[in-house]
């Protein structure tokens, strides 16, 4: 009896299956792995080349052309001082940029798996729900954050290269030097960051509740216009306290003399509580989602959006209705005081510039405000407010100048800031010329200022 001896069978030597458990990938892979998906798409890549282009492309247009934007905060002064050009393109950024990128970013990252249908392999193979949730969070607000920061970093170089690091004129009207302008824009960038966080949480909660892309990405830009107008017409303390662009106004305070420190702690603590409410709430409804079930189907998508829209029109309209009620912080007594403060440094900087001497900074400036075409000084209800009807006159209170009142016409804006046009007959022309024949802008003839955030 002989024994064979048979090669062993690969097939059935084979170790077993090794079904232990797997560890999933962590927070940081998630993350990781968020960002690489976001990057890889070619719209994106030309929002960040966009990023560079236009704020470069604007401080050589403030170089080259004449015409300044100068119905936007510092936009008067956007072709004299590179700190002036990044501020203008701040003012753009944090009202129409940020949501914008929000919506590209962070408006998507969720519908996609809908769309795409891989919302069950991702959770059953790759990630555990809550890291799934918080590697797609900040993937999105890194990417929005590192794109405004771009933003800011290419206004703010384009701009020195292009107009100068000329000392900035603040919204008091006091002369900011270089190396403290330098730091004031770079704390304004900083802080709208916060601004920028608020949009793409909700740009993940309508992500998570439409499952729609379309939706996702343009919701915010939507939400961000409205709160626009809500804006410029929401002077009454109600609304503006719980008005999410109100925060976005917090950095007119680092040009104002002195810098009250109440509205950048209100900016920080309301910025983070709308971040929290609505992340909070997407992660509230994906965690409740069921993603195997009749919940799945996209059915439902349509009415969604539908019911958005609605919510969205109805609570702007609510606001819009209660957008004066309540006290307001736009009286004439501060404006009074602001408008005189601001006058008298203008006056001492055009002395400066004209004479290359400092100007006397103890002439007792004094204003005197009203609206719709009350006579100056009379107590009337209607001396408070937003609205391009005030009348202000300022006079310098030493008999020994023999100078007369000036009407100066101002516009008081919701936000607290304000526009005023001086009498050229008063002030000089728009351009005049100093002791040594060259010409520069006056800046008594039309200047900005703020009283800080109502």
């Amino acid at each position: 009896m002989s024994v064979s001896t048979h090669a062993p069978n690969d097939a059935s030597t084979a170790a077993a299956p090794d079904h232990t458990p797997r560890p999933r990938p962590g927070i940081g892979v998630a993350i990781k792995v968020e960002i690489t998906k976001l990057m890889s798409q070619p719209t994106l890549r030309i929002v960040l080349a966009l990023c560079v282009v236009v704020p470069a492309g604007f401080a050589i247009l403030m170089r080259a052309g004449s015409n300044r934007p100068s119905d936007t905060l510092f936009g008067r002064w956007a072709g004299t001082s590179g700190f002036a050009t990044s501020l203008t393109v701040l003012n753009w950024a944090a009202a129409y940029g940020a949501p914008l990128l929000a919506g590209l970013f962070a408006g998507d990252i969720f519908a996609s798996e809908d769309r795409h249908g891989t919302w069950k392999t991702i959770l059953t193979r790759s990630c555990i729900r809550s890291r799934l949730f918080l590697g797609k969070a900040v993937a999105a607000t890194v990417c929005v954050w590192f794109s405004f920061v771009v933003i800011g970093v290419v206004s703010l170089l384009a701009g020195l290269a292009a107009v100068g690091s000329s000392p900035l004129v603040g919204l008091s009207g006091q002369l900011v030097g270089s190396g403290q302008a330098l730091g004031l824009v770079a704390a304004s960038w900083i802080l709208s960051l916060l601004w920028t966080s608020v949009f793409v949480a909700l740009g993940l909660l309508l992500s998570v509740v439409s499952r729609s892309g379309i939706v996702g990405v343009l919701g915010p830009l939507v939400v961000g216009i409205v709160l626009q107008l809500l804006e410029t017409i929401a002077s009454g303390q109600v609304v503006r306290s719980i008005l999410p662009t109100t925060p976005s106004d917090a950095w007119h305070v680092f040009f104002t003399a002195p810098v009250p420190a109440w509205p950048i702690i209100q900016a920080v603590v309301t910025d983070v509580g709308y971040t929290a409410v609505f992340a909070g709430t997407a992660w509230y409804l994906l965690r409740r989602r069921d993603f195997a079930g009749a919940d799945a189907m996209p059915a439902g998508r349509r009415r969604t959006t539908v019911r958005i829209g609605i919510a969205t029109a109805a609570i702007g309209a609510l606001l819009g209705g209660f957008s004066t009620v309540g006290p307001t912080a736009l009286t004439a007594t501060r404006l009074d005081t602001s408008i005189a403060t601001t006058f008298g440094h203008l006056a001492e900087v055009r002395y400066q510039w004209q004479t290359g001497a400092q100007a006397d900074p103890t002439i007792p400036w004094h204003a005197v405000c009203n609206r719709g075409g009350t006579p100056i000084g009379a107590t009337v209800p209607n001396s408070t407010g937003a609205g391009d009807d005030w009348s202000c006159t300022i006079s310098d209170l030493r008999a020994s100048d023999g100078v007369g009142t000036n009407v100066l016409d101002v516009t008081l804006k919701a936000n607290g800031c304000y526009e005023v046009q001086s009498p050229p007959g008063a002030v000089g022309p728009l351009y005049v010329t100093d002791d040594r024949g060259r010409t520069f802008f006056n800046p008594l003839f039309a200047f900005d200022g703020c009283l800080g955030t109502p």
